[in-house]
C-alpha cells in the first residue's frame, strides 16, 4: 500500500478537512473524506480551498507520470474534490478581496451561473487593474459557456484599455479559454475578430525581459501568436468566410513583417 498525504493548511478552526489522504490501493483511490465532516457553519476558506486544489493536482500528476493512475482517473479524483469544496460555498454569504477565488472553485466545480454571478461582483470591487482584467476574462469564459457569448466577447474586450504592462493575459485567456467555450454558438465570426484584435493587445505587452517570468513571456510570444493567426484562419475557414480570411491573412503578414524589423 502506497500512502499519499496533502496536508491542509487551516488557518480557523473546523473550516475545511484536518488533513486529505489519497490512499493508492494498486490503481485504486479511496473516496475522498466525507464532505459532512467539515463543519457548515463557517465560510470555506478560498485560499485554502485552491491551495489544496493544486497539491492534488500536483501529486496525482506525478502519480500519473509513474503509470499509478489514468489521466481520467486523476480528473475524477479532482472533479470529487473540486465537488466537496463548492458545495461548502453559499454565493449569497460571498463578499470582499476573495470573491474571485470562490468563483474560481465554483466554476472548476460546474457551478456556472453561481460562479458568473461572483465575477460580476469581483469585477466590480476590484482594486487594481491586473485583478480586474484577470476577473474579467474569466467572467468572459464563464459567459461563453453559458451561450451569452456576445456579452463574453463585450467583457473580453472591456479589458483592452489596461497599460500595456497588464495586458499579457488577454489574448491567452481569449485563445485558450474563451474561444474554446463560446465556438459553435452562432457567433464563431465575432469571436474570431476578438482574437485578431486580441493578438494585437498580445504584441503590446511590456514585460521587464531581466527577469525570469518576462524571459518566458518574450521566448513564447511569437509561438502563441502564431497559434492563434492559425486559430483564426481555421475559423474563417470552418465558416466559409472567404473576405474575412483575405483580410486577416494580409494583417497577419503585415504584423509579421513589422515585427520582423523591431
Amino acid at each position: 500500500m502506497i500512502r499519499i498525504s496533502i496536508t491542509i493548511d487551516m488557518h480557523v478552526n473546523k473550516i475545511l478537512l484536518a488533513a486529505l489522504t489519497f490512499v493508492l490501493v494498486g490503481c485504486h483511490f479511496a473516496e475522498f473524506p466525507d464532505p459532512n465532516a467539515m463543519d457548515h457553519g463557517q465560510l470555506p476558506d478560498a485560499a485554502v480551498m485552491q491551495k489544496n486544489i493544486q497539491n492534488a493536482y500536483s501529486t496525482l500528476d506525478q502519480r500519473v507520470a509513474k503509470g499509478d493512475i489514468t489521466p481520467e482517473r486523476r480528473d475524477e479524483l479532482i472533479s470529487e474534490l473540486v465537488g466537496q469544496f463548492s458545495d461548502q460555498i453559499k454565493v449569497d454569504e460571498i463578499k470582499g478581496e476573495d470573491t474571485w477565488r470562490y468563483a474560481d472553485i465554483l466554476r472548476q466545480g460546474d457551478r456556472w451561473e453561481d460562479a458568473e454571478k461572483l465575477y460580476i461582483q469581483a469585477v466590480e470591487i476590484a482594486e487594481s487593474d491586473d485583478r480586474r482584467v484577470n476577473d474579467s476574462l474569466q467572467l468572459a469564459r464563464v459567459q461563453a459557456h453559458l451561450g451569452k457569448v456576445e456579452e463574453a466577447i463585450a467583457t473580453a474586450r472591456s479589458t483592452f484599455d489596461v497599460k500595456p504592462i497588464e495586458k499579457a493575459p488577454i489574448m491567452m485567456s481569449i485563445l485558450y479559454e474563451i474561444l474554446p467555450e463560446g465556438l459553435g454558438k452562432d457567433k464563431d465570426i465575432e469571436l474570431a475578430k476578438l482574437l485578431e484584435d486580441a493578438i494585437d493587445q498580445h504584441n503590446q505587452v511590456v514585460v521587464d525581459e531581466n527577469l525570469d517570468p518576462g524571459k518566458v513571456f518574450l521566448e513564447a510570444r511569437s509561438s502563441h501568436i502564431r497559434n492563434a493567426w492559425q486559430e483564426v484562419f481555421r475559423i474563417y475557414i470552418t465558416n466559409d468566410a472567404r473576405d474575412e480570411l483575405l483580410k486577416a491573412q494580409e494583417r497577419a503578414r503585415a504584423m509579421m513583417e513589422q515585427t520582423s524589423q523591431v
